[in-house]
């Protein structure tokens, strides 16, 4: 990864510091630029932390979820429950 180096206000709290971590990993996060466990590393928390506080910062896991990673998904649990899922496109 590239580092970039952002000078803030001396007055910004340690909770205003990773608002604006959250803010900036949740945006690229939605526009598929990093996957969560590279957003979370950019935050600084783990992958399960950063995927529980996206909502509080207005932010969907499913933002970037396509039909191709749906298809991927279904093909993986046919796999593992060894049965036939009923056709999700109906």
């Amino acid at each position: 990864m590239k580092t970039l180096t952002i000078d803030l206000p001396q007055e910004f709290t340690p909770q205003q510091e990773h608002d604006l971590k959250m803010e900036l990993a949740g945006t690229l996060y939605t526009k598929g630029l990093l996957s969560t466990s590279e957003a979370a590393a950019l935050v600084g928390i783990g992958r399960g932390e950063f995927i529980t506080q996206m909502g509080q910062y207005g932010y969907s896991i499913l933002a970037s979820y396509t039909e191709a990673d749906l298809e991927h998904d279904l093909t993986a649990i046919h796999h593992y429950f060894g049965h036939q899922l009923p056709d999700a496109t109906q």
